[in-house]
Protein backbone atom coordinates (compact mmCIF):
# COMPACT_ATOMS: atom_id res chain seq x y z
CA UNK A 1 0.00 0.00 0.00
CA UNK A 2 0.97 3.62 -0.20
CA UNK A 3 -0.46 7.27 -0.80
CA UNK A 4 -3.56 7.82 0.70
CA UNK A 5 -4.98 4.27 1.79
CA UNK A 6 -1.07 3.24 3.28
CA UNK A 7 -1.71 6.37 6.04
CA UNK A 8 -5.73 5.24 6.18
CA UNK A 9 -5.17 1.35 7.17
CA UNK A 10 -1.76 2.29 9.21
CA UNK A 11 -3.56 4.49 11.63
CA UNK A 12 -6.37 1.93 11.90
CA UNK A 13 -3.70 -0.36 12.64
CA UNK A 14 -1.91 1.90 15.32
CA UNK A 15 -5.13 2.80 16.97
CA UNK A 16 -5.27 -1.28 17.67
CA UNK A 17 -1.66 -1.71 19.22
CA UNK A 18 -1.42 1.34 21.01
CA UNK A 19 -0.64 1.18 24.70
CA UNK A 20 -3.82 2.58 25.95
CA UNK A 21 -5.40 -0.64 23.79
CA UNK A 22 -2.93 -2.87 25.16
CA UNK A 23 -3.49 -1.82 28.62
CA UNK A 24 -6.85 -1.87 28.70
CA UNK A 25 -8.20 -4.23 26.13
CA UNK A 26 -5.68 -6.52 25.19
CA UNK A 27 -3.62 -7.23 27.67
CA UNK A 28 -5.20 -9.44 29.97
CA UNK A 29 -5.88 -11.97 26.71
CA UNK A 30 -2.56 -11.75 26.39
CA UNK A 31 -1.58 -13.04 29.71
CA UNK A 32 -4.43 -15.78 29.88
CA UNK A 33 -3.21 -16.91 26.12
CA UNK A 34 0.80 -16.96 26.81
CA UNK A 35 0.26 -19.36 30.28
CA UNK A 36 -2.61 -21.20 28.26
CA UNK A 37 -0.21 -22.71 25.74
CA UNK A 38 2.78 -23.04 28.84
CA UNK A 39 0.29 -25.08 30.11
CA UNK A 40 0.38 -27.99 27.40
CA UNK A 41 4.19 -28.28 27.49
CA UNK A 42 5.62 -31.21 27.72
CA UNK A 43 9.19 -32.67 29.07
CA UNK A 44 10.74 -31.90 25.18
CA UNK A 45 9.54 -29.07 23.39
CA UNK A 46 10.55 -27.27 20.38
CA UNK A 47 10.75 -23.67 21.12
CA UNK A 48 10.29 -22.14 18.21
CA UNK A 49 6.84 -24.33 17.08
CA UNK A 50 5.47 -23.34 19.91
CA UNK A 51 5.95 -20.04 20.06
CA UNK A 52 4.57 -19.68 17.01
CA UNK A 53 1.35 -21.23 18.49
CA UNK A 54 1.68 -18.13 20.73
CA UNK A 55 1.94 -15.97 18.41
CA UNK A 56 -0.40 -16.86 16.15
CA UNK A 57 -3.55 -17.40 18.67
CA UNK A 58 -2.77 -13.77 19.85
CA UNK A 59 -2.98 -12.76 16.66
CA UNK A 60 -6.50 -14.11 15.96
CA UNK A 61 -7.32 -12.97 19.13
CA UNK A 62 -6.56 -9.74 18.69
CA UNK A 63 -8.20 -9.91 14.87
CA UNK A 64 -11.11 -11.61 15.19
CA UNK A 65 -11.84 -12.38 19.07
CA UNK A 66 -11.64 -16.15 18.44
CA UNK A 67 -10.06 -18.18 21.58
CA UNK A 68 -7.77 -21.01 20.44
CA UNK A 69 -9.94 -24.46 19.56
CA UNK A 70 -10.13 -26.39 16.23
CA UNK A 71 -11.29 -23.93 13.98
CA UNK A 72 -8.21 -21.68 15.07
CA UNK A 73 -5.88 -25.15 15.16
CA UNK A 74 -7.10 -25.82 11.65
CA UNK A 75 -6.36 -21.89 9.76
CA UNK A 76 -2.92 -22.35 11.58
CA UNK A 77 -1.81 -25.34 9.60
CA UNK A 78 -3.25 -24.03 6.51
CA UNK A 79 -0.90 -20.91 7.05
CA UNK A 80 2.24 -23.20 7.87
CA UNK A 81 2.11 -23.92 4.09
CA UNK A 82 1.26 -20.06 3.31
CA UNK A 83 4.81 -19.56 4.88
CA UNK A 84 6.84 -22.14 2.82
CA UNK A 85 5.99 -20.42 0.20
CA UNK A 86 7.21 -17.07 0.42
CA UNK A 87 11.02 -18.43 0.12
CA UNK A 88 10.50 -20.73 -2.82
CA UNK A 89 10.60 -20.62 -6.41
CA UNK A 90 7.70 -19.50 -8.01
CA UNK A 91 7.18 -22.69 -10.25
CA UNK A 92 2.90 -22.56 -9.68
CA UNK A 93 2.20 -26.53 -9.69
CA UNK A 94 0.22 -28.66 -7.04
CA UNK A 95 3.50 -30.45 -6.24
CA UNK A 96 5.66 -27.78 -5.80
CA UNK A 97 5.38 -25.89 -2.23
CA UNK A 98 5.03 -22.50 -4.02
CA UNK A 99 1.82 -24.45 -5.53
CA UNK A 100 0.85 -25.86 -2.23
CA UNK A 101 1.26 -22.46 -1.05
CA UNK A 102 -1.35 -20.94 -3.40
CA UNK A 103 -3.78 -23.87 -2.66
CA UNK A 104 -3.14 -23.22 1.08
CA UNK A 105 -3.85 -19.55 0.83
CA UNK A 106 -6.97 -19.78 -1.03
CA UNK A 107 -8.21 -21.89 1.69
CA UNK A 108 -7.30 -19.75 4.37
CA UNK A 109 -8.81 -16.62 2.10
CA UNK A 110 -11.96 -18.70 2.20
CA UNK A 111 -12.25 -19.32 5.78
CA UNK A 112 -11.77 -15.76 6.65
CA UNK A 113 -14.12 -14.50 3.95
CA UNK A 114 -16.80 -16.51 5.88
CA UNK A 115 -16.54 -15.47 9.23
CA UNK A 116 -16.54 -11.82 7.71
CA UNK A 117 -19.50 -12.56 5.86
CA UNK A 118 -20.73 -14.04 9.38
CA UNK A 119 -20.31 -10.38 11.02
CA UNK A 120 -21.97 -8.86 8.40
CA UNK A 121 -24.96 -10.83 8.90
CA UNK A 122 -24.37 -10.45 12.75
CA UNK A 123 -24.54 -6.52 12.21
CA UNK A 124 -27.76 -6.53 9.88
CA UNK A 125 -29.60 -8.53 12.04
CA UNK A 126 -28.56 -6.00 15.10
CA UNK A 127 -29.71 -3.46 12.79
CA UNK A 128 -32.89 -5.07 11.57
CA UNK A 129 -33.87 -5.70 15.72
CA UNK A 130 -35.06 -1.56 16.81
CA UNK A 131 -36.47 -3.06 19.51
CA UNK A 132 -33.29 -3.87 21.17
CA UNK A 133 -31.84 -1.47 23.90
CA UNK A 134 -28.79 0.35 22.82
CA UNK A 135 -26.66 -1.24 25.57
CA UNK A 136 -27.33 -4.79 24.55
CA UNK A 137 -25.97 -3.95 21.11
CA UNK A 138 -23.09 -2.55 22.51
CA UNK A 139 -22.32 -5.88 24.88
CA UNK A 140 -22.78 -8.15 21.18
CA UNK A 141 -20.00 -5.98 19.13
CA UNK A 142 -16.81 -6.89 19.30
CA UNK A 143 -13.89 -4.60 20.12
CA UNK A 144 -11.52 -6.33 17.42
CA UNK A 145 -9.83 -5.55 13.83
CA UNK A 146 -12.59 -7.40 12.17
CA UNK A 147 -15.76 -4.87 13.89
CA UNK A 148 -12.83 -2.01 12.74
CA UNK A 149 -12.29 -2.96 8.80
CA UNK A 150 -16.42 -3.59 8.53
CA UNK A 151 -16.91 0.50 9.98
CA UNK A 152 -14.17 1.70 7.38
CA UNK A 153 -16.62 0.44 4.89
CA UNK A 154 -14.13 -2.19 3.05
CA UNK A 155 -14.92 -4.59 1.08
CA UNK A 156 -14.84 -8.37 1.83
CA UNK A 157 -11.95 -8.82 -0.06
CA UNK A 158 -10.00 -6.07 1.24
CA UNK A 159 -10.62 -7.25 4.31
CA UNK A 160 -9.40 -10.61 3.69
CA UNK A 161 -6.51 -9.79 2.49
CA UNK A 162 -5.69 -7.36 5.28
CA UNK A 163 -6.59 -9.97 8.17
CA UNK A 164 -4.11 -12.43 5.94
CA UNK A 165 -1.45 -9.49 5.85
CA UNK A 166 -1.59 -9.06 9.66
CA UNK A 167 -1.37 -12.50 10.52
CA UNK A 168 1.49 -12.88 9.04
CA UNK A 169 3.37 -9.87 10.53
CA UNK A 170 2.06 -10.91 14.01
CA UNK A 171 2.92 -14.48 14.05
CA UNK A 172 6.65 -14.95 12.40
CA UNK A 173 8.26 -12.00 14.02
CA UNK A 174 7.38 -11.77 17.25
CA UNK A 175 7.92 -15.96 17.82
CA UNK A 176 11.73 -15.86 16.59
CA UNK A 177 12.76 -13.01 18.84
CA UNK A 178 10.49 -14.86 21.75
CA UNK A 179 12.81 -18.52 20.77
CA UNK A 180 16.08 -16.48 20.12
CA UNK A 181 15.75 -14.56 23.70
CA UNK A 182 15.53 -17.71 24.98
CA UNK A 183 18.67 -19.20 23.27
CA UNK A 184 20.89 -16.13 24.19
CA UNK A 185 19.93 -16.05 27.52
CA UNK A 186 20.60 -19.73 27.79
CA UNK A 187 24.01 -18.78 26.59
CA UNK A 188 24.57 -16.12 28.80
CA UNK A 189 24.38 -17.53 32.28
CA UNK A 190 24.55 -14.15 34.10
CA UNK A 191 21.77 -12.21 32.21
CA UNK A 192 19.82 -14.90 32.49
CA UNK A 193 20.13 -14.98 36.53
CA UNK A 194 19.32 -10.94 36.67
CA UNK A 195 16.59 -11.83 34.25
CA UNK A 196 14.84 -14.25 36.30
CA UNK A 197 15.15 -12.25 39.72
CA UNK A 198 13.31 -9.32 37.82
CA UNK A 199 11.02 -11.55 37.44
CA UNK A 200 10.90 -13.39 40.66
CA UNK A 201 10.85 -10.47 42.25
CA UNK A 202 7.58 -9.35 40.43
CA UNK A 203 6.21 -13.10 41.56
CA UNK A 204 6.85 -12.10 44.82
CA UNK A 205 5.05 -8.81 45.34
CA UNK A 206 1.94 -10.60 43.82
CA UNK A 207 2.16 -13.31 46.33
CA UNK A 208 2.00 -16.07 44.30
CA UNK A 209 -0.30 -14.87 42.08
CA UNK A 210 -0.77 -15.92 38.27
CA UNK A 211 -2.54 -13.21 36.39
CA UNK A 212 -0.21 -10.13 35.36
CA UNK A 213 -1.32 -6.47 35.37
CA UNK A 214 -0.28 -3.50 33.00
CA UNK A 215 1.65 -2.26 36.19
CA UNK A 216 3.47 -5.48 36.37
CA UNK A 217 4.90 -5.15 31.97
CA UNK A 218 6.12 -1.36 33.10
CA UNK A 219 8.20 -3.04 36.28
CA UNK A 220 10.07 -5.03 33.55
CA UNK A 221 13.40 -3.04 33.24
CA UNK A 222 15.66 -5.25 32.18
CA UNK A 223 13.43 -7.23 30.71
CA UNK A 224 13.16 -4.35 27.82
CA UNK A 225 17.40 -4.49 27.67
CA UNK A 226 17.54 -7.92 26.87
CA UNK A 227 14.84 -7.76 24.29
CA UNK A 228 16.50 -4.88 22.85
CA UNK A 229 19.86 -7.02 22.43
CA UNK A 230 17.70 -9.42 20.96
CA UNK A 231 16.31 -7.59 18.16
CA UNK A 232 20.46 -6.11 17.66
CA UNK A 233 21.80 -9.31 17.75
CA UNK A 234 19.19 -11.03 15.75
CA UNK A 235 17.89 -8.81 13.23
CA UNK A 236 14.82 -10.71 12.42
CA UNK A 237 13.95 -7.79 9.81
CA UNK A 238 17.13 -7.64 7.96
CA UNK A 239 16.09 -4.50 6.19
CA UNK A 240 13.83 -2.90 3.77
CA UNK A 241 13.22 -2.01 0.28
CA UNK A 242 12.58 1.84 -0.42
CA UNK A 243 12.55 3.67 -4.08
CA UNK A 244 13.93 7.17 -3.85
CA UNK A 245 11.54 9.81 -4.80
CA UNK A 246 14.65 12.33 -6.20
CA UNK A 247 17.89 12.25 -6.44
CA UNK A 248 19.53 11.75 -3.22
CA UNK A 249 23.04 12.36 -2.11
CA UNK A 250 24.51 10.16 0.42
CA UNK A 251 28.32 10.17 1.48
CA UNK A 252 29.54 11.75 -2.32
CA UNK A 253 27.31 9.14 -3.91
CA UNK A 254 24.19 10.14 -5.54
CA UNK A 255 21.06 7.89 -5.73
CA UNK A 256 19.05 8.41 -8.62
CA UNK A 257 15.46 9.13 -8.64
CA UNK A 258 13.05 5.78 -9.06
CA UNK A 259 16.34 3.52 -7.89
CA UNK A 260 15.16 0.67 -5.64
CA UNK A 261 17.25 0.71 -2.43
CA UNK A 262 17.73 -1.66 0.62
CA UNK A 263 18.81 -0.47 3.96
CA UNK A 264 20.59 -2.95 5.80
CA UNK A 265 19.40 -2.70 9.66
CA UNK A 266 21.65 -5.69 10.38
CA UNK A 267 24.59 -3.81 8.95
CA UNK A 268 23.83 -0.52 11.66
CA UNK A 269 23.15 -2.70 14.62
CA UNK A 270 26.45 -4.99 13.98
CA UNK A 271 28.69 -1.64 13.26
CA UNK A 272 31.28 -1.98 15.94
CA UNK A 273 31.70 2.07 15.39
CA UNK A 274 28.08 2.59 17.24
CA UNK A 275 27.62 -0.62 19.81
CA UNK A 276 31.27 -1.92 21.73
CA UNK A 277 31.64 -5.53 20.54
CA UNK A 278 28.80 -5.34 18.69
CA UNK A 279 28.21 -9.27 17.65
CA UNK A 280 28.46 -9.62 21.78
CA UNK A 281 25.02 -10.64 23.38
CA UNK A 282 25.29 -7.57 26.14
CA UNK A 283 21.75 -6.50 27.44
CA UNK A 284 23.08 -3.89 30.01
CA UNK A 285 24.84 -2.03 27.32
CA UNK A 286 21.05 -0.55 27.21
CA UNK A 287 21.20 0.89 30.22
CA UNK A 288 22.79 3.79 29.50
CA UNK A 289 21.29 5.90 27.78
CA UNK A 290 23.02 5.85 24.55
CA UNK A 291 22.78 2.46 24.31
CA UNK A 292 26.57 2.09 22.48
CA UNK A 293 27.80 -0.03 25.68
CA UNK A 294 30.58 1.96 25.01
CA UNK A 295 30.81 2.32 21.24
CA UNK A 296 30.56 6.01 19.32
CA UNK A 297 28.15 7.97 18.62
CA UNK A 298 24.35 8.10 19.37
CA UNK A 299 23.60 4.15 19.10
CA UNK A 300 20.19 4.62 20.41
CA UNK A 301 18.94 6.84 17.35
CA UNK A 302 20.43 4.13 15.27
CA UNK A 303 18.11 1.47 16.43
CA UNK A 304 15.61 0.65 14.31
CA UNK A 305 14.30 -3.15 14.67
CA UNK A 306 10.78 -1.75 13.57
CA UNK A 307 11.36 0.15 10.93
CA UNK A 308 10.73 4.43 11.40
CA UNK A 309 9.01 7.06 9.39
CA UNK A 310 5.66 6.48 7.84
CA UNK A 311 5.98 3.23 8.03
CA UNK A 312 7.17 2.33 11.48
CA UNK A 313 6.00 -1.47 12.31
CA UNK A 314 2.23 -0.31 14.20
CA UNK A 315 2.41 -3.44 16.16
CA UNK A 316 6.03 -2.67 18.12
CA UNK A 317 4.28 -2.23 21.46
CA UNK A 318 2.29 -5.44 21.08
CA UNK A 319 5.10 -7.09 20.79
CA UNK A 320 7.04 -5.81 23.22
CA UNK A 321 4.57 -6.84 25.44
CA UNK A 322 3.85 -10.31 24.36
CA UNK A 323 7.41 -11.33 24.36
CA UNK A 324 7.56 -9.73 28.25
CA UNK A 325 4.69 -11.92 28.79
CA UNK A 326 6.37 -14.89 27.71
CA UNK A 327 9.61 -14.76 29.35
CA UNK A 328 7.61 -13.87 32.38
CA UNK A 329 5.66 -17.14 32.79
CA UNK A 330 8.52 -19.21 31.29
CA UNK A 331 11.17 -17.97 34.04
CA UNK A 332 8.44 -17.98 37.23
CA UNK A 333 7.02 -21.67 35.75
CA UNK A 334 9.92 -23.78 34.31
CA UNK A 335 13.40 -24.27 34.03
CA UNK A 336 14.98 -25.82 30.90
CA UNK A 337 18.11 -26.62 28.97
CA UNK A 338 19.24 -27.06 25.68
CA UNK A 339 18.20 -30.31 24.10
CA UNK A 340 21.03 -30.51 21.42
CA UNK A 341 23.01 -27.73 20.03
CA UNK A 342 20.99 -25.63 17.39
CA UNK A 343 22.73 -23.16 14.97
CA UNK A 344 21.19 -19.69 14.05
CA UNK A 345 21.22 -18.99 10.52
CA UNK A 346 20.18 -16.14 8.76
CA UNK A 347 18.95 -16.82 5.05
CA UNK A 348 16.47 -16.40 3.87
CA UNK A 349 15.06 -15.85 7.12
CA UNK A 350 16.45 -15.55 10.82
CA UNK A 351 16.06 -18.84 13.04
CA UNK A 352 17.40 -21.91 14.42
CA UNK A 353 17.98 -24.96 12.01
CA UNK A 354 16.34 -27.63 14.57
CA UNK A 355 13.44 -25.20 15.50
CA UNK A 356 15.35 -25.18 19.26
CA UNK A 357 14.75 -28.01 20.92
CA UNK A 358 15.00 -27.81 24.36
CA UNK A 359 13.96 -30.00 27.90
CA UNK A 360 12.15 -28.22 30.11
CA UNK A 361 10.97 -28.98 34.22
CA UNK A 362 8.32 -27.35 35.50
CA UNK A 363 9.09 -25.74 38.69
CA UNK A 364 6.61 -27.32 41.71
CA UNK A 365 5.45 -24.04 43.16
CA UNK A 366 4.35 -23.18 39.41
CA UNK A 367 2.84 -26.58 39.28
CA UNK A 368 0.73 -25.71 42.39
CA UNK A 369 -0.39 -23.03 40.88
CA UNK A 370 -1.46 -24.18 37.44
CA UNK A 371 -3.44 -26.55 39.53
CA UNK A 372 -5.11 -24.05 41.74
CA UNK A 373 -5.88 -22.14 38.49
CA UNK A 374 -6.92 -24.96 35.73
CA UNK A 375 -10.36 -23.85 36.47
CA UNK A 376 -9.83 -20.25 35.26
CA UNK A 377 -7.65 -20.70 32.28
CA UNK A 378 -10.22 -23.18 31.13
CA UNK A 379 -13.74 -21.31 31.42
CA UNK A 380 -12.22 -18.14 30.04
Amino acid sequence: MKGALHKRMHSLTMSFANSSIIQHHLFGDVDRLVRHNLHSWGHRVLLQDETKKITFDLTVKQLMSFDPGEWTEKLRKEYLQVIEGFFSLPIPLFFTTYGRALKARSRVADALRAIVEERREEKRQTWRGEEEEEDEVRKRRKDDMMEALLQEGLSDEEIVDFLLAVLVAGYETTSTIMTLTVKFLSQNPLALAQLKEEHEEILRRKQGSQTLEWSDYKSMSFTQCVINETLRVANIISGVFRRAVCDVRVKGYTIPKDWKVFASFRAVHLDPQLYREARTFDPWRWQSSSGSGGGGGNAAAAFTPFGGGPRLCPGYELARVEISVFLHHLLTAFSWKEAEEDMLVFFPTTRTLKRYPINVVRNSAASHRTASNTTCLSTN
